[in-house]
């Protein structure tokens, strides 16, 4: 992950078996999950990702591959033929992140890395090829439809911050109705009162799930 170098950290979120239209999911219920794609780049070269606000570290930019029962065509454009493409650039969803991080000693095995407490959004949009991804807007990444609390965290590491583990919670502070497929949708009914992520990384390279808290 190399928390002390690298300017995008992947925080985790996606679904599995709750409908978005359901009742809240119980504390032990899986409700999302997502990858992150770190390494697209511009036809000229550069980096295809956020810019980093200023007084922060990194951003947490990552994808949605499920939430509750939705199918992938919900969750993802796709081709004239219809099929959908699974990554970033054609993610209805995404989740993203500013965050601080700060490495505290290890013991010889471990490096342990605070990740304060901060705030996070996920956009919707219904056409996320027109993303513009060094948006320091932002503007173009669709409509906020959750925003949250994110607790402070600990990564855990016995590469020195390569790979390793991060557990995180994300407290629901609001979120509005949206239309998908014709119908509407609200993600405080999947995650009424927010989440509990667990997340694997390495190097720069990210996945996990979440489930529910009431």
């Amino acid at each position: 992950m190399k928390f002390a170098t690298t300017v995008f950290l992947g925080v985790v979120l996606l679904g599995s078996y709750a409908s978005l239209n359901a009742q809240g999911a119980g504390t032990s219920k899986v409700v999302m999950a997502y990858l992150n794609e770190p390494n697209t780049v511009l036809p000229n070269g550069q980096p295809n990702q956020p810019p980093v606000p200023e007084g922060f570290d990194g951003v947490c930019l990552t994808y949605y591959t499920m939430i509750g029962d939705l199918d992938l065509k919900s969750l993802f454009s796709g081709l004239v033929s219809g099929a959908p493409v699974v990554d970033r650039a054609h993610a209805h969803f995404i989740w993203v992140s500013d965050f601080k991080a700060q490495v505290l000693a290890g013991n010889g095995k471990y490096t342990l890395v605070l990740i304060p407490e901060g705030t996070a959004t996920i956009y919707y949009s219904s056409n996320p090829e027109s993303r513009i991804w060094t948006d320091a807007t932002r503007s173009t990444w669709g409509d906020p439809v959750a925003k949250f609390v994110r607790k402070a965290a600990m990564f855990q590491s016995a590469d020195g911050g390569i790979s390793g583990t991060f557990i995180s919670s994300a407290e629901l502070v609001s979120s509005k109705p949206f239309k998908l497929n014709g119908k509407t949708f609200n993600l405080k009914d999947v995650i009424p009162q927010g989440m509990n992520c667990f997340e694997s990384a390495d190097d720069v390279y990210e996945v996990g799930t979440c489930v529910a808290i009431k």
